[in-house]
């Protein structure tokens, strides 16, 4: 698994933790398509620094949290 999956791996737990849907982190993010935040999770889209503290701004979650689990568990932590 790529760094951007376990990125997006832990993006996708933590918006499941928060009980959101795909279309309310999309609308919170002011993006047209639940299609974008669910391509940004199974890391097709590689995710920006910018992408990424809008949906955690969307989801309530802390952005270094997400990618520190994301980098731990890439290194077999």
């Amino acid at each position: 698994m790529t760094l951007n999956e376990r990125i997006g791996f832990e993006m996708r737990s933590q918006r499941l933790l928060k009980r959101l849907t795909l279309e309310e982190v999309a609308s919170r993010m002011d993006i047209r398509s639940k299609n974008t935040v669910s391509r940004m999770e199974l890391g097709i889209t590689k995710i920006t620094v910018e992408d990424l503290e809008k949906y955690c701004d969307a989801v309530g979650c802390s952005w270094i949290e997400i990618l520190r689990k994301a980098e731990a568990n890439n290194a077999g932590i």
